[in-house]
C-alpha cells in the first residue's frame, strides 16, 4: 500500500493515508448518481490509489466504464473536528464527484491534477462514510496524454486509466489555515521571495524558519492582514557571506528547508513544511545557462508508466529507482513526457538531482471546450510543482497534437502563442518552449527538433548546414511553422533514438538492433556525432522504459537494462 507522505513539497504534520482497499463498482452507463447512492452494489473492492484497468487495482481489466464508484469508512476523533479536516486527492481521471455520509461536498474536473475539499461540516464523531465518482471517457478534446481514446492501445499511446490514480489522504488543521507557499530564488540577489496565502485573510503573523539541514539559516515574522501576502528573505542579511555553497545543481542537489507557522493571539494555528532550492535557468544568444554556468542538457525521454500499476508507481521506492536509474545511466535529466507526475518524482528529482522538464499532457481535438480544460490544467500543475528546483522548462504542445492544423488555421496558431504566454506570464523563471518537435513559432525559449532518422551516417550531412535545416523539414516535417522562422535561441534535438532489440517484438521508431552488441555501436557513435556539433546544446534520448507494446526502451518495462547500466553511462554521462 502506499503510505508514504504524498507531496513532501506542502506538508502538514497531521495527516492520515486513505490509501489501501476500498469497495469498488463499475457504472457503464452512468445510472447510479440518478437513482441515488443506495442503488449502488459496490460489489467489488479496490486498492487506492491503482486505476480498475492495473495489476495492482486487484481488478486489472480493460472494460469501459462510464462512470465507476468507491466507498469507504472514516472514523474521526471529536477533537479532530474542533478544527478543519482537509479531504485530499492527487489525481483522479477525469471528474470526480464527492460524497460525505450521504451529503454532496463538490467535484473536481482534471485527470491529473490535484484537488481538496474542507468536510468538517459534513462529519460527525466516529464513524463517516466517504464515497466518490469518478467519470471518464475516450474524448479526444480531454487532455488525456499517452492514454488511447480507444480501448485497444496502438503505437506510442497506451492503456486507458479510469479514477483514482494518485494517493488519496486527508489533513487536520485549524479553521484558518495557509493554501499556498509560492517560493522563487533570485540567485543573483541572493534573495528568495515568498508569496503565502491563507484561507480567511484575517491578520495574523507568519513566521518563516529557513534551514539547510540542521543549520538554521535564519528566520523571520511578517505581519498579514489580508489573504495574500509577500515578503523575501535576504541571505547575506541573515549572515549567510557565500550562496554559492547553498546551489541546486544536478551534482549537488542542496534543498533549503522552509517551515511556515501561521499564528494569531499568541497560538500556532497552522504549520506547513515546504523546501526549495536557489537555482536559476535563463537563455542568453544560443546557449542555455544553469545558475550561470553553460548547461547541457543530456536528457532522456520518460513516460512514468508501470507494468503493475500503469500510471501509478507501485511504491515510493520504485519512484526513487527511476530517478537513481536515470542518473547511473549518465543521464543530468528527464522529459516528463505527456504526462503530471506525481508530486513524489518531482521530491526524489529535487533531492537527489535531477532535471526535469513538465510537459502538458494533450488533448487531441481542438475544441473551445478542449482549450478551456487544457489551461485550465495547466495552471493547476504549474501552481502546485512551482517550488521545485528540478523543474526548469516547462513544455504547452508537442508534435502539433491537439493543434494538428496550426499551419492553416489562425485559431490553433493563436491557442499555441497563448500557452506559451499564459506560462510565461505564470512563470518566468523557467525556459517554455511552444510546439516542440516540428512546426514551431518564434515564440519559443529553445528550438526542439524530433528526428528519428539520424543515424552516425547522416547526422553530419543533416546537420552541417544547420540554418537550411531549420528553413526546412526533418522527416517531412516542417521545423518552423509557415511564415514562422529561427531567432537565435537555443537548439536541442529533443527526441531521438528510439531503437529496439529484434527479440523484443512489439514496436519502436527506429530500426531493429539485432542484439545488445550492435545497439551499444549505434548508441556510441549516434551520441558522439550529436555532441560534436558546436551549435547543438543538448538532447533527449527515446525512452527510459519499454510501455507495453512500445518497446524501444533503455530498460524493459520491469526496470531491466538492455545494456549495461556501466556502458550505458560511458555513452550518455
Amino acid at each position: 500500500m502506499r503510505t508514504e507522505l504524498p507531496n513532501p513539497a506542502f506538508a502538514r504534520e497531521n495527516w492520515l493515508t486513505l490509501n489501501g482497499e476500498w469497495e469498488f463498482s463499475f457504472d457503464p452507463e452512468d445510472r447510479y448518481e440518478a437513482e441515488g447512492l443506495g442503488a449502488i452494489p459496490f460489489d467489488k473492492t479496490i486498492q487506492v490509489p491503482f486505476c480498475y484497468e492495473s495489476e495492482l487495482s486487484g481488478i486489472n481489466t480493460d472494460m469501459p466504464s462510464k462512470s465507476v464508484w468507491y466507498r469507504r469508512r472514516l472514523v474521526v476523533a471529536p477533537h479532530e473536528l474542533e478544527g478543519s479536516v482537509l479531504l485530499h486527492f492527487g489525481a483522479v481521471d477525469h471528474v470526480a464527484k464527492v460524497w460525505i455520509n450521504g451529503q454532496y461536498a463538490g467535484s473536481h474536473e482534471g485527470g491529473f491534477t490535484p484537488f481538496h475539499l474542507e468536510i468538517s461540516a459534513l462529519l460527525q464523531p466516529g464513524e463517516n462514510t466517504l464515497v466518490v465518482k469518478a467519470e471518464d471517457s475516450y474524448e479526444r478534446e480531454i487532455p488525456r496524454g499517452k492514454q488511447m481514446w480507444a480501448k485497444e492501445p496502438r503505437a506510442c499511446f497506451y492503456r486507458n486509466t479510469t479514477g483514482i490514480w494518485q494517493s488519496v489522504w486527508m489533513e487536520f488543521t485549524g479553521r484558518d489555515y495557509i493554501t499556498d507557499i509560492h517560493i522563487t530564488p533570485d540567485l543573483d540577489q541572493c534573495r528568495a521571495y515568498f508569496m503565502i496565502r491563507t484561507l480567511k485573510g484575517q491578520p495574523c503573523d507568519l513566521q518563516l524558519t529557513i534551514r539547510k539541514g540542521d543549520e538554521v539559516l535564519g528566520s523571520m515574522t511578517v505581519f498579514a492582514n489580508a489573504s495574500r501576502t509577500e515578503c523575501s528573505f535576504g541571505f547575506v542579511e541573515h549572515g549567510v557571506n557565500s550562496v554559492f555553497d547553498l546551489y541546486w545543481t544536478p551534482e549537488f542537489p542542496n534543498l533549503l528547508d522552509v517551515q511556515v507557522q501561521m499564528i494569531r493571539d499568541g497560538q500556532v494555528i497552522d504549520t506547513v513544511d515546504t523546501y526549495f532550492g536557489m537555482r536559476k535557468i535563463h537563455v542568453c544568444g544560443e546557449r542555455i545557462y544553469l545558475n550561470n554556468s553553460p548547461l547541457y542538457q543530456r536528457l532522456v525521454l520518460d513516460q512514468g508508466y508501470w507494468p503493475e500499476g500503469l500510471m501509478t508507481a507501485p511504491s515510493d521506492d520504485a519512484i526513487r529507482a527511476d530517478v537513481e536509474l536515470t542518473k547511473a545511466m549518465g543521464f543530468n535529466g528527464a522529459r516528463k513526457h505527456q504526462k503530471i507526475e506525481d508530486p513524489r518524482y518531482y521530491y526524489w528529482a529535487d533531492k537527489l538531482g535531477l532535471l526535469v522538464w513538465g510537459e502538458m499532457p494533450s488533448n487531441y481535438d481542438f475544441t473551445a471546450e478542449g482549450q478551456r480544460m487544457f489551461l485550465a490544467e495547466m495552471q493547476a500543475f504549474m501552481k502546485r510543482d512551482h517550488n521545485h528546483p528540478c523543474i526548469i522548462t516547462w513544455i504547452p504542445f508537442n508534435e502539433s497534437w491537439g493543434v494538428h492544423q496550426i499551419v492553416g488555421d489562425p485559431l490553433q496558431k493563436n491557442f499555441v502563442k497563448a500557452g506559451y504566454y499564459l506560462m510565461k506570464s505564470l512563470d518566468n523563471s523557467r525556459l517554455v518552449g511552444s510546439n516542440d518537435g516540428w512546426e514551431q513559432l518564434e515564440l519559443t525559449d529553445f528550438c526542439g527538433i524530433h528526428d528519428y532518422d539520424i543515424t552516425p551516417d547522416n547526422f553530419a550531412t543533416r546537420y552541417a548546414d544547420i540554418e537550411e535545416t531549420l528553413r526546412g523539414s526533418v522527416n517531412f516535417k516542417p521545423v518552423y511553422a509557415a511564415g514562422e522562422t529561427y531567432n537565435q535561441v537555443p537548439i536541442m534535438i529533443t527526441e531521438m533514438g528510439g531503437v529496439k532489440l529484434k527479440n523484443d517484438g512489439g514496436w519502436g521508431y527506429n530500426n531493429d538492433m539485432a542484439d545488445a552488441d550492435q545497439m551499444v555501436v549505434y548508441l556510441r557513435d549516434i551520441m558522439q556525432a550529436i555532441r560534436s556539433h558546436n551549435r547543438v546544446r543538448g538532447f533527449c534520448y527515446t525512452q527510459l522504459t519499454d510501455v507495453q507494446q512500445e518497446t524501444n526502451g533503455l530498460l524493459d518495462g520491469n526496470r531491466e537494462p538492455k545494456v549495461p547500466v556501466e556502458t550505458l553511462r560511458k555513452i550518455f554521462g
